[in-house]
């Protein structure tokens, strides 16, 4: 698939919320008579104020860009925004927003965090389930990525006033926020183990994220698509591979040469393993 190599989304949204000055900090609903009421740590809220947030960013990129801006109607439907030129466009951009928050082991390391990346058994499969338009009219599919801290010690549902207004305790602090290619970004396995969702790398290192670091990354979007378009179903009875070394030796018993996809990844496994040590 093409896409327009003369807009750099990437750097265009890293490049509208710091010259703007966006913030990602929500502390409380406001009711008509001018109540305040504090806010708990809900991951879906939370999730669901990036998403808001982000909706203004993105409309004004549109329109300074000359895009059509549409967002999805429905939860359930891929992806959360799109950026196109015309209904008619073939190099349409999909944009989906993602939330996870750091949790901590006994020791106070981080643990590794990750997301989950959209369906792998819908329009993968069948470009034209589940998805606002058909899924070959994408060019480009980007992760908009919030990870925070959340802050436990919190009274949701208090009433303040607006003059008590920074007396607001924050549900969630230290957002960080990075823009990749989903398949750049994408890991091997599921998401979750009961649903059909495409598990990110998983990792404890921001800069991979940013970078877009997974093992996709050197293989490319062809064999992203095609290896989670054959990744076997929840409750699949054949599972012809589940993780990338079972991928390539299945392609080897159709008569495909791999050793070159395979050669990449392992030296992309070799940089990239010490972390899990």
């Amino acid at each position: 698939m093409g896409y327009r190599m003369e807009f750099d989304f990437i750097k265009v949204f890293h490049d509208k919320i710091m010259n703007e000055k966006i913030s990602w900090e929500i502390s409380g609903l406001v009711t008509p008579d001018g109540k305040i009421i504090s806010l708990g740590n809900d991951s879906k809220l939370i999730g669901r104020i990036f998403e808001l947030i982000s909706y203004n960013v993105l409309q004004r990129i549109a329109d300074e860009n000359g895009f059509i801006f549409k967002a999805a109607e429905q939860q359930t439907v891929y992806p959360d925004f799109t950026l196109m030129k015309s209904i008619s466009d073939t190099q349409k951009i999909a944009i989906d927003i993602k939330t996870t928050y750091k949790t901590y082991k006994k020791n106070g390391e981080l643990s590794s965090y990750g997301f989950t990346l959209g369906s792998y058994g819908s329009f993968l499969r069948n470009e034209t389930k589940n998805i606002m338009f058909p899924y070959s009219q994408y060019g480009k599919h980007y992760v908009i990525g919030f990870i925070y801290e959340r802050n436990e010690n919190l009274n949701e549902g208090q009433i303040y006033t607006i003059e008590q207004i920074k007396q607001l305790p924050l549900p969630y602090k230290n957002v960080e926020v990075f823009v990749q290619e989903k398949y750049k970004i994408s890991g091997e396995k599921p998401g979750s183990g009961n649903t059909e969702n495409i598990g990110s790398y998983k990792t404890c290192n921001m800069d991979y994220l940013i970078n877009g670091e997974g093992p996709f990354s050197t293989l490319g979007i062809s064999v992203f698509e095609q290896y989670w378009a054959g990744y076997p179903k929840y409750r699949a009875v054949t599972q012809n591979y589940t993780s990338l070394d079972e991928y390539f030796t299945y392609c080897e018993k159709k008569g495909q040469d791999v050793d070159e996809l395979r050669r990449k990844y392992m030296y992309w496994r070799k940089i990239h393993e010490s972390e899990k040590k």
